[in-house]
């Protein structure tokens, strides 16, 4: 088995982070790790490059017994990679994911900034892997965003795509999917109103403590607007007349993206148990998950979607409702990247 040199674009962020800590309990080549690796990922890792902006630079982080230094991005060597995950935002993508590709490294992008470009294959692993036939076209792959994965992973486990007619989705947003910065703020508004103080706005436009912030049909960023969720939805699913409909909510919770979901289909849909494993999604009935309760370090070796609430819409065996859960951080954002490079490697090299 070939052992790979892979970059972490954005290493002491988030997704960043849980990257390195998936990667350590998965690929590192011991004798253990080789052992696991066998039954989870199927690629080694030779070097791992710690890459990060000139704030984080020269930090330490520890990784299979070593303490790796973080490199300032504008000084990496771009040819010493194989594989580059990009998790550091779209400005970051769109400055050096070009630079890494000319060097001849292949670029797995998690910010956004590539997942409706017409000529950048959009995956969402599992639902659609062989568009990473395509990967060629500029050595970069976008993984579509976590809404889009939990969503369209649900629904692929469920019925055939090919076969929908409608889609709505109602997503109940953590102050994790903005980053440090978002729980930060969270954190600190409701510290200042538990002790009977004003808060301070800087991130959120109003006060996200004990409160929902619907979020603007007409915003137009990456990873929330509703026009890019629906692109990369119709995007993933090959599908650019397919009726979609998308809320978004900012609510007061840290860590666990939830949603509600409708799916309409042509085809009355009968429900196959043994199709949810395949897409890492797993059933639970009788209880309902919440962010609180299944994004926690206890879950931690069980990364799934957890869906709940299961039923056909009352009279119509054609529509499907359901609510589901999962961890945006280690789940929707380091694994997807992880699976990605692991069918790329294993069916696409």
């Amino acid at each position: 088995m070939s052992a790979w040199n892979i970059a972490i674009v954005g290493a002491t962020g988030q997704v960043g982070s849980a990257l390195v800590e998936l990667l350590q309990e998965h690929c590192v080549q011991t004798d253990e790790a080789q052992t696991n690796s066998a039954q989870k990922h199927n690629f080694q890792i030779e070097n791992l490059y710690l890459v990060g902006s000139d704030n984080s630079a020269g930090e330490f982080v520890r990784f299979a017994g070593k303490n790796l230094t973080v490199i300032d991005s504008a000084q990496m060597d771009w040819s010493q990679c194989h594989f580059a995950f990009f998790v550091a935002g779209a400005k970051t993508s769109e400055k050096y994911a070009q630079v890494a590709t000319d060097s001849g490294c292949v670029v797995i992008d998690a910010s956004g900034y590539f997942a409706t470009q017409d000529h950048i294959p959009l995956i969402v692993p599992k639902v659609n892997n062989n568009v990473l036939t395509e990967y060629r076209n500029d050595n970069i792959v976008a993984v579509a965003s976590a809404t889009v994965c939990q969503l369209l992973r649900c629904v692929a486990s469920l019925t055939d795509t090919e076969l929908l007619t409608n889609l709505h989705a109602t997503s109940f947003i953590p102050a994790s999917l903005y980053g440090k910065p978002g729980v930060d703020e969270l954190a600190g508004q409701s510290a200042r109103l538990l002790n009977g103080m004003p808060v301070d706005n800087e991130l959120f436009d109003k006060q996200l403590a004990f409160n929902l912030l619907p979020i603007s049909h007409e915003r137009d960023d990456v990873a929330l607007g509703e026009k890019s969720q629906i692109n990369q939805i119709r995007k993933v699913l090959n599908n650019y007349d397919l009726p979609v409909s998308i809320e978004s909510v900012v609510v007061p919770v840290f860590y666990g993206l939830a949603q509600a979901i409708n799916v309409s289909s042509s085809l009355p849909i009968e429900l196959d148990m043994a199709r949810f494993g395949e897409y890492g999604v797993e059933v639970q009935e009788g209880n309902l998950p919440t962010p609180v309760t299944e994004v926690s370090a206890e879950s931690e070796s069980q990364l799934t979607i957890k869906l709940s609430n299961l039923r056909h819409s009352y009279g119509h065996y054609e529509q499907i409702q359901f609510w589901s859960v999962a961890d945006n951080v280690r789940y929707l954002g380091a694994l997807m990247l992880i699976e990605t490079l692991e069918i790329l490697i294993n069916d696409y090299l």
